[in-house]
């Protein structure tokens, strides 16, 4: 069995930049509950790009003086508010994917 930070590390590290996850998407690819991977990122966030995993809602992460917006901003991620714009950002996805292909 692997090591539930490990698994999480595995996860994480694949997100792009410009792409986020949030704690229940990292969750179900590790075979964890959220709440374990939220506190999991806080313990291994030197080894992974933790700014791109948020909240279910949108919200990203409140740790490192709160410095997650400015990051994922500077990546171009669409924010509504204070919170990712979830719908927003996977339709861009959706119109590049064509693109990757060709």
């Amino acid at each position: 069995m692997q090591d539930p930070a490990d698994a999480v590390r595995a996860v994480a590290v694949t997100i792009p930049p410009g792409h986020v996850m949030t704690y229940g998407d990292i969750a179900y690819a590790a075979g964890l509950h959220p709440r374990q991977v939220g506190r999991l990122v806080g313990v291994i966030s030197e080894t992974i790009p933790w700014w791109r995993v948020i909240r279910a809602d949108g919200t990203p992460a409140t740790c490192h003086g709160g410095t997650a917006p400015a990051l994922l901003a500077q990546e171009q991620v669409p924010f509504t508010g204070h919170r990712v714009d979830l719908r927003a950002l996977r339709e861009r996805q959706e119109r590049r994917e064509p693109d990757t292909a060709a």
